[in-house]
């Protein structure tokens, strides 16, 4: 029974990745015809190859305190992902405001977007806040399986010596 628990503990340990998630700093856009284009958002570094998966959300409007809160006008985004021409990848997200990405290497990448304004919010500026979820491929190294194997033989035998 003992070993059943193990197994599945080991095999859990194997699965999870590390996992983190973050918001970038809100950004300040200034469309020109009332639209943007490649505007930069922020920027994240992975350490290792990681599943990428975020969104793109633009504020409806500026509360100023006292009962002061200024409308802005709404946000349709055309694009939201990475920036780089050499990128191997493909953002695996259909919606214009969201982006998913699988088993991206390790490195910086820089997150853009595109868009344009509408309706009848005060002036011609955009407030942009992302959030980015980055979870470590579960890709275990040559050595941990190897290991492993040594761990679940060496059971094996101490099980085979306890019915003798």
């Amino acid at each position: 029974m003992k070993f059943k628990s193990l197994a599945v503990a080991l095999a859990a340990a194997l699965i999870g990745g590390a996992a983190a998630a973050s918001t970038l700093d809100p950004v300040f856009v200034t469309p020109t015809n009332g639209s943007f284009s490649d505007v930069v958002l922020g920027s994240f570094t992975l350490t290792q190859a990681s599943d990428v998966t975020g969104s793109v959300f633009a504020a409806t409007s500026i509360d100023f305190g006292s009962g002061f809160t200024l409308p802005l006008q709404s946000v349709s985004f055309s694009f939201a992902g990475l920036n780089g021409t050499g990128l191997a990848v493909t953002d695996l997200d259909a919606s214009a405001g969201g982006f998913r990405y699988a088993n991206l290497a390790a490195g910086t990448y820089q997150l853009i977007a595109s868009g344009s304004l509408g309706g009848t919010g005060f002036g011609n500026v955009a407030v942009l806040s992302t959030t980015v979820n980055a979870v470590a491929a579960a890709v275990p190294e040559p050595a941990t399986y190897a290991l492993m194997l040594a761990g679940i033989a060496a059971l094996g035998v101490a099980a085979r010596r306890r019915r003798a």
